[in-house]
Parts: C-alpha cells; structure tokens; sequence
C-alpha cells in the first residue's frame, strides 16, 4: 500500500531582489519554517520566499490541515496586511500539495479559509503528484 502524502504551506514570494528575511522580520513576529532567497542556488529561486508550512503529511484530510494552518496565520494577518500595503510587489500564496497514494485525500476550504484568502489577497494552488 502506498499512502497518500503531502504538505501545506503559506508562502509569500517577491523578486524584490533586495528582500532579505531581516525585512520579513521588519513586518512579521512569526518565523518561517523556510526562508530561501532569490538566486541563492544559482538561477534558483527565481524569487525570494518566506515560508510557513505544516509538517509532512501521511494520509491526510487537508481540509482540516489547512484549517489549522490558517488559523495560525490569523493570529499574524495585521502583520501580513501591513507588508502587503507597503510592499505591493509581495504576493501571498496558500500552497497545497498533494502526492497521490492509496488512500483518497479530502480537500475543501471553508469559509474562514476563503475569507483569509481573500483579506490577504492570495492565491491558492494545488499541485498533486501520482507517488505510484
């Protein structure tokens, strides 16, 4: 049996090439689980990226993955608004990844999730991967 694993994160990208993660923390109390700078191997990334992801998943139900997730971010989204109002160039993305297993993953946003998405101005994107 294959089991279906996956992640969710929260990123916020920009190709402000002089973004460094002492400016993220200008704005923002919460750290990131992963910070990667525009160019740092080479031609990639391609844009600067702040990062806050949940911890691997194993046969997840997403929905309530992301659930907790955004309700983590909530505690920050003043912080969040405040850098998106001063540095339009920034772009906030709820990042869903799924690799495709035996077990069928559940995947829905509710209505918080959509309200944070929206007060936010993200994007939400879902990539799913076939792990057989």
């Amino acid at each position: 049996m294959t089991n279906t694993t996956g992640y969710t994160y929260f990123a916020i990208k920009t190709e402000n090439k002089n973004f460094g993660l002492d400016t993220f923390n200008k704005y923002l109390s919460i750290q990131p689980t992963r910070f990667e700078k525009m160019f740092s191997r080479g031609k990639i990334p391609s844009c600067t990226i702040w990062e806050y992801s949940s911890s691997p998943l194993k046969n997840p139900i997403y929905f309530e993955e992301i659930e907790k997730l955004v309700a983590k971010l909530n505690e920050h989204k003043p912080e969040f608004l405040k850098l998106k109002s001063e540095n339009p160039e920034v772009d906030f993305v709820l990042q869903v990844v799924v690799k495709l297993g035996d077990e069928t993953p559940g995947l829905s946003f509710s209505k918080e999730i959509i309200q944070f998405i929206n007060d936010t101005d993200a994007i939400i994107d879902c990539d799913i991967y076939n792990s057989k």
